[in-house]
């Protein structure tokens, strides 16, 4: 007789995988996915749950449920704000696109004062000479922030106004944190509160939600938004990438005041606690109108994703993108061949050196389709192209934190800022121009050159464009 030895601890583990994939099998159908992705996910945590359910629990999930939690407790610093900037708010005869804009966000505001910024050493001169003005406060909320000379340029800078009274709060990403050890802890020595934004949530079984905001504010009355970290890299220090060119804005008026309201939340869900809310009023010195547009995974619909969209559909005559990482929902593609086939002068500009190669081999699917359907697609050839900006016809143009693919639309918290003032639409417009002069077009050959294996990589890549 054959004698069978049954280890049941052995079994009552395999059975809770199969168990647990069948049950998140079934969450995931009831989720708002496409149905390649609901069935990619159902195959995945019913035949293999022993990776698939690890892996759904920290990255299948696309909302944040606790973040609004903290609205009500914010609501006097909102009511705050919101009364400040009233007097700001742009009544007038809007178009369908800003109708829209408004209606997910809040009204344009106008006052502003608008600088461009097109690379790092103009963006941290601006940035550094505001720090050492300010006076009262400042927010600092980085993606990435170095241990570098720059880096520590910075931290000085910050270490000086603490000194002097200044209060201070940076918030960074922590898969972002550059910083060493050493300057972190002067920094905390001098008063400096530091905040870490961490993806990381093991508590919520979250490993996948990003904070890809940059913002400055100084004394409630001076922004900067755009696309730029702090690093040594965005000085063109890497010889590997060479010059770095960015787009940035230093805003002087209401819309600092505003940008505060999302940095006070951000800090709240991720630390715990609240900030010293004796917030300065807001300033208007300016005739610029400006609107902010923050998003993130906590909103019940992608507003980003959204957003997006309905400005390449309101394009009349001319849609230019500048973007280092277009790895696209196939909802924004759709957008941009509708677009090419109206008529509108499509223009997609992408770095030809990369920072990241696997979002460089993936975006090659996405710009090959583009090239097919007529859409013009530059390489910059001048070193790291990184600015994240959006030009349509001669009425709106955008400036942000976003990129142009998954995460930025569904999963990462995002800033932009949209405005429709002429002049300085026609700033961006030249230096656009001036961008393409300095890019090299694709055409169908360029793609057709690629060997197999390169193909097969890029396609590879572009699979995992979901968590690139």
């Amino acid at each position: 007789m054959v004698s069978i030895h049954i280890d049941f601890a052995s079994v009552a583990i395999i059975a809770a995988f199969y168990l647990s994939g069948l049950g998140l099998a079934v969450t995931s159908a009831f989720q708002s996915r496409t149905p390649q992705g609901t069935m990619a996910w159902f195959i995945a945590l019913t035949l293999f749950p022993f990776l698939a359910v690890p892996a759904f629990l920290l990255f299948g999930k696309k909302k944040i449920e606790d973040y609004d939690q903290y609205d009500r407790e914010l609501l006097d610093v909102r009511r705050q704000i919101e009364s400040g900037i009233a007097p700001f708010r742009v009544t007038k005869e809007t178009t369908p696109l800003e109708r829209f804009l408004v209606h997910t966000n809040i009204d344009f505001l106008g006052g502003h004062e608008a600088k461009l910024l097109l690379n790092g050493r103009e963006t941290f001169n601006e940035m550094l000479t505001s720090i050492n003005n300010a006076q009262s406060y400042i927010f600092l909320q980085m993606y990435i922030f170095r241990t570098d000379k720059i880096g520590s340029v910075f931290a000085e800078a910050l270490i000086t106004k603490a000194r002097e009274g200044v209060r201070i709060y940076v918030l960074y990403e922590r898969l972002g944190i550059r910083m060493s050890r050493t300057i972190l802890q002067n920094m905390k020595d001098a008063g400096v509160s530091l905040g870490e934004f961490s993806p990381i949530r093991l508590n919520k079984l979250q490993l996948n939600f990003r904070n890809h905001r940059k913002l400055l504010i100084i004394d409630g009355a001076t922004g900067f938004f755009g696309g730029i970290n702090i690093g040594d890299d965005y000085l063109g220090y890497y010889p590997h990438i060479g010059d770095w060119r960015d787009t940035n804005v230093r805003i002087r008026g209401p819309v600092a005041s505003l940008a505060q309201i999302d940095f006070i939340k951000d800090w709240r869900f991720s630390q715990g606690e609240a900030i010293d809310s004796r917030l300065a009023p807001p300033v208007a010195p300016g005739k610029c109108q400006i609107l902010l547009v923050n998003s993130g995974p906590s909103q019940e619909r992608s507003l980003n994703l959204l957003n997006h969209i309905e400005i390449i559909n309101s394009a009349s005559h001319r849609l230019w993108i500048a973007n280092p990482y277009i790895v696209p929902p196939q909802g924004i593609l759709d957008a941009l061949f509708i677009a090419a086939i109206r008529g509108v002068d499509v223009r997609i500009l992408v770095p030809s050196k990369s920072d990241n190669l696997l979002v460089a081999l993936a975006m090659e699917v996405h710009l090959e389709r583009l090239v097919k359907a007529g859409i013009r697609v530059y390489k910059y050839r001048r070193g790291m192209m990184h600015q994240k900006v959006i030009l349509l016809d001669e009425k709106i143009a955008v400036i942000g934190s976003s990129n142009f693919d998954f995460r930025s639309m569904y999963i990462n918290f995002e800033n932009s800022i949209i405005t429709d003032d002429g002049e300085l639409i026609k700033d961006i417009d030249l230096y656009l121009r001036r961008d393409f002069d300095a890019s090299v077009e694709l055409d169908r050959l360029d793609f057709r050159r690629r060997t197999f294996r390169h193909r097969l990589a890029s396609h590879l890549a572009n699979s995992l464009a979901p968590i690139l």
